[in-house]
């Protein structure tokens, strides 16, 4: 478990996303799994507090060049309005950005360090788009991005990705609530790539497998890492071993089950990962399945969504010394 820096001093005292129908899993991910060493503790604080501890982090992050360090937030004894705050203003830190998430009392807040990680995620944003519209998938209605939308599952837990699409099938309408999204982006420096990893387990477990594929993107001075996250078969052997995931990768692209698992049985893995340096790309292309982004089979002219090695060159363009 990550050490927890606190401050002694510390006395004890975006669009929303519904999913109401769709029944909380049994315990997942936790919200303190994940974390690095040295991330910070308050406990009960006023907003006041949380914008101070919050500009400490940043301070810390941009001195390091907006590539290493700590950028998480724990926070212990949140109050309802609190939270409802933090969810609903996110000038509520005095203008940082940051994403949150919560399950009960206890908040995790990742503070943005710079442009480069919306720059990021805006860019995959907008390659994945470019392919859409090439395949013939032209109207922006059928192409719903939702940014930092809240996803709550219940009324005690809830989270915010960099990015989240919603095919067209689970988009809002008179008669239906917003569904989860298809497809999950999750950006941080290169120290938070073990909580991204648990934030890609919380939405596979959190939404029943209906969240089918998270991107986690690392970065770091020296090389940006990028991993797609699924789960195993239902079929797939137990327990996952290296050997099994890479026999899983053999398939191109490797599909996630397009039913729903439950928690208790899921099995994410790392499907897919690049990495990018000054010295080239490894691991491109990679390729997003058209049917379990899009919610349907695709029809003709329609195609899985490659990313290639250019694309990746295009998304560190400028990182790099």
């Amino acid at each position: 478990m990550a050490s927890l820096v606190t401050d002694s001093t510390e006395s004890a005292s975006g669009l929303r996303i519904m999913s109401e129908n769709i029944a909380a899993p049994p315990a997942g991910p936790s919200l303190m799994q994940g974390l690095p060493d040295g991330c910070t503790l308050r406990i009960s604080p006023k907003i006041k507090q949380i914008q101070v501890a919050a500009k400490e982090i940043l301070d810390l992050l941009e001195a390091n060049e907006d590539t290493n360090g700590n950028q998480w937030l724990v926070i212990l004894g949140l109050s309802p309005s609190t939270i409802r705050k933090l969810d609903d203003d996110h000038s509520s830190l005095g203008g940082m950005e940051y994403r949150f998430q919560w399950e009960g009392s206890t908040g995790l807040i990742k503070v943005v360090p710079s442009h480069s990680h919306d720059m990021a995620t805006d860019y995959l944003t907008r390659a994945v788009d470019v392919r859409l519209v090439i395949m013939g998938i032209h109207d922006p209605g059928d192409r719903r991005w939702a940014s930092t939308a809240t996803y709550k599952p219940t009324a005690a837990k809830g989270k915010q990705g960099d990015q989240t699409f919603l095919p067209p099938s689970r988009c809002p309408t008179y008669t239906q609530r917003a569904g989860w999204p298809t497809f999950v982006i999750e950006t941080g420096v290169s120290e938070s790539i073990p909580r991204l990893r648990e934030d890609a387990k919380w939405w596979l477990a959190t939404s029943s497998g209906d969240v089918r594929m998270v991107l986690i993107v690392g970065m770091k001075k020296r090389y940006v890492s990028v991993e797609m996250w699924q789960l195993a078969p239902s079929n797939a052997p137990r327990p996952l071993t290296q050997q099994d995931i890479d026999t899983l990768r053999l398939q191109v692209p490797p599909i996630p089950p397009m039913i729903q698992q439950q928690a208790v049985v899921q099995q994410p893995y790392c499907a897919q990962e690049v990495t990018i340096s000054s010295s080239g790309v490894q691991g491109a292309p990679l390729i997003i399945p058209f049917y379990p982004f899009f919610d349907r089979p695709a029809q003709p002219g329609e195609t899985d969504i490659v990313l290639d090695a250019y694309n990746f060159e295009c998304l560190t363009r400028g990182w790099f010394p």
